[in-house]
């Protein structure tokens, strides 16, 4: 896992998801992030069967990543890991920097306005004081409930946020797959309010 370096300052910005969300790191800390999930992952688990589950968990943080770093990610947030390899919730939050390649700086606000006009649904307003538009790029069908059979469908929420005081902006990016006792309504209940209480800070 090849650390990438950043062509400008980074962002700083605070986002807290809850103890329920483990944050990865997308630079040089990713492995060791990745290495100390799997700890937890797979506490009291034999050694045969640990090393069986670690190889191909490491295999698709390893593509999540690579993923991750191609779209100019900060830091990835999955399902805090429970001990005993317990099924997780199909979920993730990618933290990205956007630029948008342009000749001279465009004005954020018609940015914000361009977007809204080419996707349906999208909703603009401020986040921490920016411009920012919230995009569903969800695919149309049921969400889940416990107990139920109905088949869960994949959402995808973006939000993307002019970064202050520079040409850059913030995706914080949310895709979810409902399982039994974690519906995509809940999810994206909780992505919406963390991402209404970003701040322009350090991130720890």
């Amino acid at each position: 896992m090849a650390s990438v370096t950043p062509e400008r300052q980074p962002i700083t910005y605070c986002l807290e998801f809850g103890e329920d969300w483990y944050r990865i790191r997308l630079d040089e800390h990713a492995e060791a992030d990745v290495n100390a999930f799997l700890d937890v992952l797979f506490d009291g688990i034999p050694a045969d069967a640990a090393e069986q589950g670690r190889t191909l968990f490491n295999g698709q943080f390893a593509a999540q990543i690579t993923a991750a770093r191609s779209r100019r990610g900060i830091e990835l947030l999955v399902p805090a890991p429970k001990p005993h390899a317990a099924a997780l919730p199909g979920a993730a939050v990618l933290v990205a920097e956007v630029v948008i390649p342009a000749a001279t700086v465009p004005d954020p606000i018609e940015v914000i306005a361009h977007v809204a006009r080419n996707n349906a649904g999208a909703r603009t307003g401020l986040i921490a004081g920016s411009v920012a538009v919230r995009i569903d790029h969800s695919f149309a069908g049921p969400d889940i409930e416990d107990g139920t059979d109905v088949s869960p469908s994949p959402q995808r929420v973006e939000y993307v946020v002019a970064v202050p005081n520079d040409v850059r902006w913030l995706s914080i990016d949310l895709s979810v797959q409902a399982v039994a006792g974690f519906t995509t309504h809940q999810a994206i209940t909780e992505f919406d309010q963390a991402v209404g209480r970003l701040t322009w800070s350090a991130s720890e």
